[in-house]
């Protein structure tokens, strides 16, 4: 599903597909400006999104299920991608929701176990909660009784236009 969407934002003959299991807006949404740390340790925001179409998921390093098997998917999904059309390889921003644990170097290790041009990025709950708000984005942290925590999340993956607008969304499961 994600390749067929894909596919569905490029131009020309492959631009007439539609796909089975993503939900593409009517028109482009802004997005919220948001203050994060990228995987490198440097302060970013939105130009993260900007330049080329992206695919944005948020989770977190320590996650049992969700996000290793969405972000397997996703590498997957690009490698058809660039396979089938190199130039529309999309790039993945993995926004992890757990700051107080994922830091940057934790996050690069952790995608490059995925895919080495993978980007990832964190934030404090208030600098992702407008972001977070605006893709209605669900997370709850459930403290085990002083033996730490897990976060429950969407397992959403969404689709951000070159200009760093949300264009669409896939809901899980998700395909390559």
């Amino acid at each position: 599903v994600l390749l067929v969407a894909a596919l569905f934002l490029l131009p020309g003959p492959g631009g007439n597909l539609v796909p089975e299991v993503a939900t593409f807006l009517p028109e482009p949404r802004t997005l919220p400006e948001v203050a994060l740390v990228d995987d490198r340790g440097n302060a970013a925001g939105l130009e993260l999104l900007r330049g080329g179409y992206s695919l944005l998921f948020f989770g977190f390093t320590n996650c049992p299920d969700v996000c290793p098997l969405t972000l397997q998917l996703l590498a997957q999904a690009r490698a058809a991608v660039a396979e089938a059309e190199p130039a529309a390889k999309p790039d993945v921003l993995f926004v992890s929701v757990d700051a107080a644990r994922d830091t940057p170097t934790r996050i690069r290790a952790y995608l490059d176990g995925f895919d080495r041009e993978f980007r990832g990025a964190t934030g404090g709950d208030a600098a992702l909660e407008p972001l977070l708000r605006t893709l209605g984005v669900t997370v709850q942290k459930h403290e085990h009784g002083g033996e730490g925590y897990t976060v429950v999340h969407s397992p959403a993956v969404f689709f951000v236009s070159p200009e760093a607008e949300w264009i669409g969304v896939s809901t899980a499961p998700h395909d390559p």
